[in-house]
């Protein structure tokens, strides 16, 4: 089984090319050159294994969806608010860090 310190690094170093990737995708919109705009984005210029990645932990730890919901709806947990899941009773699961997300789907395994 991964460490907590594990996961937490992947996730960090997943949301810091997630980051690099989106700052390069603003510098490219904001190209004035209309063929570098239409037709590049960051994420083809950029080597990135992400989905890999995610499939991985998201086997690791027999998570349906949590982990890519987490990842990109919640924006690496940045757009995490209380109550955005909650127990089965209604009470709000904290899943404000990857950390606390680690110990989510520990429990939850």
């Amino acid at each position: 089984m991964i460490t907590k310190k594990q996961f937490v690094n992947i996730i960090n170093r997943l949301k810091e090319t997630d980051d690099i990737k989106n700052k390069v995708n603003d510098i490219i919109r904001a190209s004035t050159d209309s063929a570098i705009t239409d037709f590049m984005e960051a994420g083809s210029l950029m080597i990135c294994h992400e989905d890999l990645v995610v499939q991985l932990l998201e086997n690791m730890f027999n998570d349906g969806d949590t982990i890519g919901w987490w990842l990109y709806e919640l924006n690496y947990g940045r757009e995490y608010t209380e109550g955005c899941i909650t127990e089965s009773d209604g009470t709000p699961i904290d899943l404000s860090t990857a950390e606390k997300l680690y110990d989510y789907l520990l429990k939850n395994n």
